[in-house]
């Protein structure tokens, strides 16, 4: 009797066991290979982002590309801002900006920092932006889109900024010298 019963709470253990494996594996899945490939742009694109916007490099450059990565998801400077001191680039501040903007669709009770929020706690426990799109069932397709865009923006700030720089004078050239008179002649002495 005693050893029915002890394979019955096995077979019960063994159950709830497979069940919130499953269950964790659900939640934090392989993230399927399309998914995957947006994860990886995604990355190359934050890159390429954050070159442009080095070279903006003058403090007013640096404002105007926190004002354009503001402006195109409608928050204040100061949030972009606030998330530089973090010591996060500018790609992953559009990366994170994106994420929460298809978060708060999905979940119309966030508030903006709620929802950036839950994105940048993700990410400080060490998520990349695939598994925490994957977990908040978020398409990466629409915040590449956003992500790309803003690099737009950004490489429009650094090339007016490239512009309005004053360019090297260039060099003037040497004047010749001036030619020797000819030797003139002494009336004989």
């Amino acid at each position: 009797m005693k050893t029915k019963r002890f394979s019955q709470l096995c077979a019960a253990a063994g159950a709830v066991a497979l069940f919130v494996t499953t269950a964790a594996a659900q939640s934090s899945g392989p993230v399927d290979p399309s998914e995957q490939k947006h994860a990886e742009r995604l990355g190359a694109e934050a890159k390429e982002l954050d070159a442009k916007a080095g070279k903006a490099v003058t403090p007013e450059g640096q404002r105007r590309v926190t004002a354009a990565i503001a402006k195109d998801f409608k928050v204040d400077p100061s949030v972009v801002t606030d998330l530089r001191s973090r010591k996060m680039g500018f790609g992953e501040i559009t990366i994170a900006l994106a994420l929460s903007q298809e978060l708060m669709k999905t979940n119309t009770t966030l508030s903006q920092q709620a929802a950036l929020q839950t994105i940048l706690d993700k990410r400080a426990a060490g998520e990349g932006w695939g598994k925490i799109a994957h977990d908040l069932n978020l398409k990466l397709g629409h915040v590449r889109s956003k992500v790309e865009k803003a690099e737009k923006q950004v490489a429009r700030v650094e090339r007016s900024e490239k512009a309005e720089k004053p360019e090297k004078m260039e060099k003037v050239e040497k004047m010749d010298k001036p030619e020797k008179p000819a030797k003139v002649e002494r009336p004989g002495r």
